[in-house]
């Protein structure tokens, strides 16, 4: 009869023996350290990406199929109706499945970006009625209406604040806003969540 402390060397001896075969088959590839190479998925994975490509030259989003957003880690490209952008000094560029996602990090870039809030740039949304792409600053917000997001109800940016009354027409609406507005506090008031994980 095998005790317990000998069977699992038994074990560890096959799982050696068996990932040697491995390796020698070919089936299975030495991780880059091992080899006494440089781990180049840890520098990638850690901490919030970046976008693939940052904004074009005229402010607009060049979402990827890759780019992760940085609050939620949903795929943006799945979501364009409601993708945004926030660009930091230094260029890079983190898109945001949502607007929801985007006000988040930018009420706490420190949190979301591992950035400072002065890094931030530039704010990029899509109004709702053309999906054109603007400046999130210039946008009228609509909070409290029937539209659904990627994460929920949509915080939604406007471009032309004449429009508020027709959207709140058509999909209600409990507040509207500026991002230059937006706080903790009021992220609360208008989602019943805090702003931070």
């Amino acid at each position: 009869m095998i005790d317990h402390s000998s069977a699992k060397v038994l074990v560890l001896i096959w799982l050696i023996l068996w990932s040697a075969a491995l390796f020698l088959s070919g089936i299975a590839k030495v991780p880059p350290v091992l080899a006494g190479q440089p781990d180049a998925s840890r520098e990638r994975s850690s901490g919030p990406q970046p976008g693939v490509q940052g904004l074009d030259a005229t402010g607009c989003m060049q979402i990827n199929d890759a780019d992760r957003c940085p609050v939620c880690a949903m795929k943006v490209a799945n979501y364009p109706n409601f993708s945004s952008a926030l660009q930091l000094t230094d260029g890079r560029t983190y898109y945001f499945c949502g607007s929801g996602c985007m006000i988040r990090a930018w009420l706490h870039p420190d949190t979301f970006l591992a950035a400072p809030r002065e890094d931030i740039k530039r704010a990029v949304v899509r109004d709702y009625f053309s999906g054109e792409q603007f400046d999130a600053l210039a946008a009228t917000w609509v909070a409290g209406s029937d539209v659904i997001g990627p994460m929920g109800p949509a915080m939604v940016p406007l471009k032309d604040a004449k429009l508020v009354e027709v959207f709140k027409r058509r999909h209600g609406g409990r507040a509207t806003f500026l991002l230059q507005q937006m706080t903790d506090e009021k992220w609360q008031q208008l989602t019943g969540k805090r702003a931070t994980p």
